[in-house]
């Protein structure tokens, strides 16, 4: 018989919370639902502001906005900052999460044009 063992219900304890912590470092405060993928209109909105991309590259921003930044904290929502606080943001957290010039700024593409989509919405009138 080994020295230490668990209790089937202390195992079933453990299991249940390694599940719930695998879901919250998944998901995070925000989720990875609060993190939309890119469509045309998020690429309208990062041309608009004088960005040249495209959508694949705003769909690796999102990418790595989720597996860099979730490495280390739960993601924001990018509604959460100003499009003009959002490239401050990332430059300053992108030694941390030890990011190439070039990821920068497509994380910051991506989350500028999500933002500026965003607050066009719910600016819009809307119609009865």
């Amino acid at each position: 018989m080994p020295d230490f063992y668990f209790p089937s219900i202390f195992k079933s304890i453990l299991g249940l919370l390694a599940l719930v912590v695998l879901a919250s470092a998944l998901f995070g405060c925000s989720g990875i639902g609060a993190v939309p993928v890119p469509t045309p209109k998020h690429l309208e909105y990062a041309n608009r502001n004088g960005q040249v991309t495209t959508l694949a590259s705003l769909t690796m921003g999102r990418r790595l906005y989720i597996k860099r930044c979730s490495a280390c904290h739960n993601l924001k929502r990018p509604t959460s900052l100003l499009p003009s606080e959002w490239p401050e943001m990332v430059e300053r957290m992108s030694e941390v999460a030890d990011l190439k010039p070039d990821q920068v700024k497509i994380i910051t593409q991506y989350l500028v044009a999500v933002v500026e989509a965003a607050k066009d919405t719910t600016s819009a009138p809307q119609l009865k």
